[in-house]
């Protein structure tokens, strides 16, 4: 009787805690610490370029860089196809938006899209 009753004022004492922290922290973005998303900040940070074969993509699909700034705010980032140890780093990002998918070329100066494929396959003479 008396572990069972220590037993559950502990356990009270871990939802009331757990509650609280709820409570109190679930505004913040605990994910920022993430790889993917210093990935993301860092991209949106330096600016992003189109190469010439990019920058041609985009124009015959319609859309501009602020179409792939979307893109690295919102895509997930897939290490397997990227190359995070390569001078300079190369990362492939993913989404659902307009651009489905690009390589971010990322230079001390700033942010260089080299492959673009969009959701829709258009015939590009690029």
């Amino acid at each position: 009787m008396k572990f069972l009753s220590r037993l559950s004022k502990y356990l009270l004492g871990v939802l009331i805690g757990l509650g609280l922290t709820w409570i109190m922290f679930s505004e913040r973005g605990c994910m920022d610490w993430l790889p993917s998303e210093r990935i993301r900040k860092e991209i949106a940070r330096g600016g992003i370029q189109a190469d010439t074969d990019a920058h041609c993509i985009l124009k015959c699909g319609g859309l501009t860089v602020s179409d792939l700034a979307d893109l690295a705010r919102l895509g997930d980032v897939d290490y397997k196809k990227s190359g995070t140890r390569e001078k300079p780093r190369r990362y492939f990002i993913e989404g659902d938006g307009l651009v489905k998918s690009a390589f971010f070329l990322m230079t001390d100066t700033a942010t260089t899209v080299t492959k673009v494929v969009l959701q829709e396959n258009k015939n590009c003479d690029c």
